[in-house]
């Protein structure tokens, strides 16, 4: 092959977004309406039982990237902005809460054309996947949970009490002091982009995800999905209350020595262990 010839594919190559081996990674950026405003969607790959990754309250689609090219080599994978966060929209008066992140998924699944799939979801966003899985569960090929929330309505007192201080002129502190809580043992880059995308967040958003998030109950949530699940957590994650102490058969996997952001902290070690996942999902 010449050298002009090369030049030419490999500028082919990188315009199609293909590799050598033909598969599709390349990034499409889309709107999708979801039922109370318009969600900032990321879809590419091609190939296998596609992923869908759902972030945490206060992220955005961005902290996935490093799984969204990782996977995107053997599979189709997506991820989106909820709404209140990233470049959503943040419309007052929206619900932002477990349900309302649910059925903002099923708006995406539906306009995508997925029919079954596997769902990611990181902490917030682990019991968005879980209400979505316990509404839809045939739709649902198996639950990779990352650090999840679990059954917080015996926290209730203290929740209430961040959300008094999440309304109150002291928001900015009080949710910068939560979030830094969290972000122990964090890269300087992990800590600046979640910390960065806090502040890009509807302050109606966190509130109102919080106030959600003392009225799930996982064991009833789930209790209609008998599909596959797995559950990697932080150091951070061992209470009476976690989700793999309140599902007494979920598969765990701890993650030591890392942030709540743990699949940003390690990404190759979180890939790992969603490879070994995703291999029993074809």
């Amino acid at each position: 092959m010449s050298l002009s010839k090369g030049l030419a594919l490999a500028v082919a190559v990188l315009a199609s977004g293909q590799g050598l081996g033909g598969q599709q990674s390349s990034e499409r950026l889309l709107w999708v309406d979801g039922p109370a405003g318009r969600l900032r969607v990321s879809d590419g790959g091609s190939g296998g039982t596609p992923v869908l990754f759902v972030h945490s309250l206060a992220g955005n689609r961005s902290q996935w990237s490093g799984q969204l090219a990782h996977v995107r080599n053997s599979r189709r994978a997506v991820a989106f902005d909820m709404l209140g966060h990233g470049e959503s929209d943040k419309p007052s008066g929206a619900a932002y809460s477990l349900e309302s992140v649910a059925a903002d998924i099923e708006a995406i699944v539906n306009e995508l054309g997925l029919e079954r799939f596997v769902l990611v979801g990181h902490s917030f966003g682990g019991g968005a996947v879980a209400t979505y899985a316990g509404a839809h569960p045939n739709r649902v090929a198996g639950l990779f949970f990352v650090d999840p929330i679990g059954d917080q309505r015996s926290a209730r007192t203290q929740i209430d009490m961040l959300v008094q201080m999440l309304q109150s002129p002291a928001y900015q502190s009080t949710a910068m002091m939560y979030y830094e809580a969290i972000l122990v043992n964090a890269t300087p880059d992990v800590r600046g982009e979640v910390l960065a995308s806090l502040t890009q967040t509807s302050q109606e958003a966190l509130v109102n995800a919080f106030r959600s998030i003392v009225e799930f109950d996982p064991a009833a949530t789930l209790k209609s999905f008998s599909g596959p699940m797995f559950n990697v957590i932080s150091d951070m994650n061992e209470f009476p209350t976690s989700l793999h102490n309140v599902i007494s058969d979920l598969p765990t996997e701890r993650m030591t020595g890392t942030s709540h952001w743990l699949h940003m902290d390690r990404p190759e070690e979180f890939n790992s262990l969603l490879d070994e996942f995703l291999a029993g999902r074809r």
